[in-house]
Parts: structure tokens; sequence; C-alpha cells
């Protein structure tokens, strides 16, 4: 699976030079956008460029990052203006360059730097930086979902999702085991998993808090009775109560 890159596009290894500049001014930042989809996306297999970088910060940051760079020689060609959406735009090397103190479907720049996870780089040995949170990553491109986010958001859903199933299969405490699931559903908005999905899970459920959670949130009724049957007899009685209520439901 990949995505076609347009001509100039690049991949987070690109920008290597400005955000080791980053790194050494200590802007605390992360990075958001199509080149952090591909940072993820490589290690899935998939190859997504992007044309540019985003970069997220806070507000109060953001005007460092602009006074820095502009103390670097930098052009910029778009300062950040407080009554409109605070972006700065600026040209890195010849590449384009967004840094941004709010997104939609992101919470603030703070809670995605501490939920971030960190990518080494092979160009430059021992620069690493903070990537948002894939599950933040989809909840962006959901809430914004241009066309060209679409792609994006197809490489993000099969990210998070084997993150799911490794999650049931790997984790022994209870919450570490559904809590990408429940993430997942919080950001789609949605109170069933896809059925794909749901059918790679039941075979992994083997305690009652598993049961439980499918018993909620499995989306056919041939999936609904595989979750009766294989659940153990001390979950059986709340995971038949469950399944009868959401039939009333319906």
């Amino acid at each position: 699976m990949s995505t076609t890159a347009k001509k100039g596009s690049h991949s987070l290894e690109d920008f290597a030079p400005f955000l080791r500049f980053l790194v050494g001014e200590a802007v605390p930042f992360s990075v958001i956008g199509g080149c952090a989809v591909g940072a993820y996306g490589r290690l899935r297999g998939v190859e997504v460029l992007s044309a540019d970088l985003d970069v997220y910060t806070s507000a109060m940051d953001l005007y460092v990052v602009v006074d820095k760079v502009r103390r670097a020689g930098v052009p910029i060609l778009k300062e950040p203006k407080a009554r409109n959406l605070p972006v700065a735009v600026f040209e890195w090397e010849g590449k384009e360059v967004n840094v941004l103190s709010s997104s939609k479907g992101l919470p603030d720049p703070e809670l995605v730097q501490r939920l971030a996870r960190e990518f080494q780089f092979r160009s430059l040995p021992g620069l690493s930086v903070l990537v948002a949170d894939p599950f933040d990553l989809l909840a962006n491109k959901l809430a914004v979902n241009r066309p060209k986010d679409r792609p994006h958001i197809a490489v993000l859903r099969a990210f998070v999702e084997e993150e799911i199933v490794e999650a049931f299969e790997r984790e022994e405490q209870p919450r570490k085991r559904i809590g990408p699931a429940r993430r997942y559903l919080e950001i789609t908005d949605v109170k069933a998993l896809p059925e794909p999905l749901a059918g790679r899970l039941v075979p992994l459920a083997r305690i009652a808090t598993d049961y439980y959670f499918l018993a909620n949130h499995v989306p056919t009724k041939a999936l609904a009775q595989t979750v009766r049957t294989t659940a153990p007899d001390a979950a059986r009685d709340q995971v038949n109560e469950i399944l009868s209520r959401r039939r009333l439901r319906r």
C-alpha cells in the first residue's frame, strides 16, 4: 500500500536539519501532518510523502520559533496573527514549514507532546523528535477531512488497528488490553468496532473484561454469538445480559 507523492514531496527525514535546529534551540514541539503520518506508515512498510512539514507548539512558543527563524535569516512567508488561525509559514532550505498552535481535533500542544512518540533519524544519528501519537493524528485528520487527508486517514486507521490487536494479544492488564480499542471508538465516534477488526479481536479474548467490552462493541449477530459461546463461565451471564440489552435497544 502506498500513496502517490507530488513532485518535490518529502518525508520526515528530509526536514532533519530544521528539526535539529529546533531541538538545539530547546523549543518544545511535536510533528503533525503528512510527515507524521509518513513516520508511522514507514513502520508498516507504507510510503507517505508530504509537500511540507507541520510542527505543533504552544501559542507562546510559536512566536519564539518565528523569532529564532528570522534571526537565522530564513524567509518567513506568513506571520502568525492573533485573530486568525495561529500559524507561521516559512521556507527552510527550499522546503515549506508550517508552525501551528492549534488544529481541529487535536488537544492542546502540551498534551499532544506528552502523548507523542519519539522517532530517531537515520540521516542524523543522535537526533530524535516527538511525533504526535497516531490516535491524535487520526482524530485531527478525521476532523479536518479534506480530500488530501483521506489517504492519510486510511494509513492511520490501519496502523492503530494493528496496535489494538497487539494490545489484545500481548497486554496483561485489562485496562491496557482494551484501552486502544476504547480510544479508537471515541475518536471515530462509533459504538461498534469495524467488523474485520472485531473478528480479529474475538479469538484473542481471554479474560472477563475482554468479553464485556466485545459484547458491547461487536457489530454483528454472528460475532455476538461467538462472544456469547466463548465467554468463560464466570462472565457468561453478564455477557448474555449485555447482548440482550443491545437487542432491546435496537
